[in-house]
């Protein structure tokens, strides 16, 4: 599906921007190289992002956008939400969901501006999407040429910064400029080291999207769970000692 609800110009900037998510499979290429577990994950990842578009957020106004980029997703919101808390439930549901799968994520909330650029592309590539009856792939000789109708910062912001935030681990990254954005329901603290990143707790935060997303979709589960989870994959993968310190430090799992 393509996403035809830019909002219009006459907005102010900050009333045009939507929150977006990215998120993805912690340790993926390691895990890949091991067997089959990393699959599991991604795959875990995409269940939950398919049910909570389908049978939770499925209208106009809460529904969802989701894109794929390799091992892991941008999902971005229908309209500008002034209150984080839903954006923050849904990151935090899907983390716990990946973790079922014996796998963790690592995620990132931030907010941009997003578009459908389709009308700008070639006109061969126009022509030959209608010829097709398909907004995403044309073809390409006897393969295919696959292409994403949408664009703008909001698909690249969340991804920047997980990317520029130096903690390892499986943590939910949120701008702390953002941060009093989301209630209390979801502890967070600032990065030891600077101001600019603070991280939230997504296995022991409590709210009632959270459990609204889980009663409705099954998405998620119980903080208890999410903790053995988190411990029990530091002993089977062994990951480094900056990603333990990252991951139980700023998840208060000790």
């Amino acid at each position: 599906m393509t996403d035809k609800t830019a909002g219009p110009a006459a907005l102010p900037i900050e009333e045009s921007k939507r929150w977006s998510i990215w998120i993805d499979i912690e340790g993926f290429s390691t895990l890949w190289e091991r067997g089959h577990k990393a699959v599991l994950g991604l795959t875990a990842l995409m269940e939950g992002i398919y049910r909570l578009g389908n049978e939770v957020y499925h209208n106009d106004g809460d529904r969802l956008f989701a894109h794929q980029f390799g091992d892991g997703f941008i999902i971005v919101a229908d309209f500008h939400e002034p209150e984080l808390d839903r954006c923050a439930a849904i990151a935090v549901a899907l983390m716990r969901h990946v973790s079922r799968a014996g796998c963790l994520a690592r995620a990132a909330i931030a907010e941009g501006e997003f578009a459908d650029i389709s009308g700008l592309w070639p006109r061969a590539i126009r022509e030959a999407t209608a010829r097709c009856g398909s907004n995403d792939c044309v073809p390409l000789g006897s393969a295919l040429m696959t292409l994403l109708p949408v664009m703008g910062t909001a698909l690249i912001a969340a991804n920047k910064l997980d990317a520029k935030n130096p903690v390892k681990g499986s943590i939910l990254t949120i701008a702390t400029d953002n941060a009093a954005r989301v209630s209390s329901s979801f502890p967070r603290q600032e990065i030891a080291d600077g101001s600019c990143f603070t991280i939230i707790d997504w296995v022991h935060a409590d709210h009632a999207c959270i459990d609204h997303i889980w009663t409705t979709a099954g998405i998620g589960r119980p903080a208890e769970e999410a903790v053995q989870a988190v411990r029990d994959y530091a002993i089977a993968e062994h990951p480094p000692a900056a990603w333990i310190e990252g991951t139980f430090g700023y998840n208060a799992i000790s």
